[in-house]
């Protein structure tokens, strides 16, 4: 985590977010190359920890990982990386007891060019 200068106007007006929940990330491995890269930045809002349709930050034991998640009936998610060679897993929400917790949603990402 480090930080990063937005403007509050935006942040409130096109993320829809307060500046407080929000955290910025650098991006480490390629888990989801084709979306997000190696190093890239991302701004986590982290009000939305309920898990829904789309990108989060999540912890499963005592590692961080950026993972689209699909929620699916009986309070399971399905946990998913951009790149193919990771392999799409199931966590069982009633059964997780404190290995799994969603940090926030993804709402911004930055990448150098250079």
């Amino acid at each position: 985590m480090f930080y990063m200068a937005f403007r509050r106007y935006w942040v409130k007006n096109y993320l829809n977010a307060s500046p407080r929940n929000l955290v910025v990330i650098s991006v480490k491995g390629d888990s989801m190359s084709g979306v997000l890269e190696d190093r890239d930045t991302i701004l986590v809002n982290t009000a939305e920890r309920h898990p829904g349709e789309g990108l989060f930050v999540i912890r499963i034991g005592d590692d961080i990982f950026v993972k689209q998640l699909q929620r699916l009936p009986g309070g399971a998610v399905q946990v998913k990386s951009a790149n193919p060679l990771y392999e799409t897993f199931t966590v069982d929400l009633s059964r997780a007891s404190g290995e799994f917790e969603v940090i926030g949603r993804v709402v911004w990402f930055g990448r150098q060019i250079a």
